[in-house]
């Protein structure tokens, strides 16, 4: 090899010598990136290449998820090709969007639904929604690109919060604003397509949810799919005809799960998961109380870490 493959950090052109790893030509070229062992164990160093291919070897360790959205080591990585590298929480500049409908789902919850160019994204991600200078807030996405001309997420409106004020009040059709992103590694790829798929929800938990599904079933998951939704109680339920339907139509199970009835969607699912939770991978999305009961509790269980994709939603401050 006469030469080394062409490098850079957001945008910024660096020299790499032959055998030389990523790490090795960022710090040379005083980039500050962090990293501690330089052996591929600690992952601290991760990065995310935009355009080319990491070498196998880089992404040691990685989940699948990570894999597939470019994510690296650089300081076990000695490209074959060139890259275009990013930090990993790098999400782009903004672009704008532009309001293609907003429709009621629930008593609180509505569906907003937008269109933007060239946004790629896989169901199950988050990105950022910027209303306006000062405003932005990250809400997941249940839309398929494969399918949808649009983005689609689910918005729970808070009777004080400043976003939900926006969407309800101000906001309407034809109206722009502006994204970020994506984000978030809930999505669909690296699933085996014969091993069973559970999906457990509360709340508008189920809208990454409602892609991940729509994108399994899309790709023709084989193993058997359960979607567990959770609400305070039947009036917090949403989407339940589609889901039906999906479920008599397609062969997955929906069980919706109302705490004003005895049905605690952790308690509920967690009884029947259990015994096959070795096998299974589980995608959890939701308050991050939940979400945490939830993966502790299947992980004591015997299911992998791995094996468990989680979306956990917090409070915007």
């Amino acid at each position: 090899m006469t030469g080394a493959p062409s490098l850079s950090f957001q945008d910024r052109p660096v020299t790499l010598s032959p055998g030389e790893t990523v790490l090795e030509a960022l710090l040379r070229a005083g980039v500050e990136t962090p990293h501690s062992c330089r052996a591929g164990q600690c992952q601290c160093c991760m990065l995310r290449a935009i355009e080319g291919a990491p070498p196998e070897e880089s992404q040691r360790g990685l989940t699948e998820a990570q894999k597939a959205l470019g994510f690296f080591l650089p300081c076990i990585c000695r490209p074959t090709a060139p890259m275009k590298i990013v930090p990993p929480d790098d999400a782009g500049a903004p672009q704008e969007a532009t309001i293609r409908a907003i429709e009621p789902l629930s008593e609180d919850v509505v569906r907003l639904r937008i269109e933007t160019e060239n946004f790629a994204y896989r169901p199950g991600q988050f990105l950022e929604l910027i209303a306006e200078p000062g405003l932005s807030r990250h809400y997941s996405l249940a839309s398929c690109p494969e399918e949808d001309p649009f983005l689609e997420m689910h918005v729970r409106l808070h009777p004080n919060g400043r976003m939900s004020r926006r969407l309800s009040a101000d906001l309407r059709a034809g109206d722009k604003l502006h994204i970020a992103g994506p984000r978030g590694t809930c999505f669909y790829e690296g699933v085996a397509a014969d091993q069973p798929l559970t999906l457990i929800g509360a709340g508008t938990g189920l809208a990454p949810l409602y892609g991940v599904l729509r994108d399994a079933l899309r790709q023709g998951h084989r193993g058997p799919i359960r979607l567990y939704h959770g609400a305070r109680d039947s009036k917090g339920l949403y989407l339940t005809d589609e889901l039906q339907a999906f479920a008599r139509a397609r062969d997955f199970t929906y069980i919706p799960a109302t705490l004003d009835t005895g049905g605690d969607v952790a308690t509920l699912a967690l009884a029947a998961e259990a015994p096959r939770a070795a096998h299974t991978a589980f995608f959890l999305c939701g308050g991050e109380n939940l979400v945490k009961r939830l993966k502790r509790d299947l992980f004591m269980a015997g299911a992998s870490m791995k094996a468990i994709r989680s979306d956990a939603f917090t409070p915007a401050g």
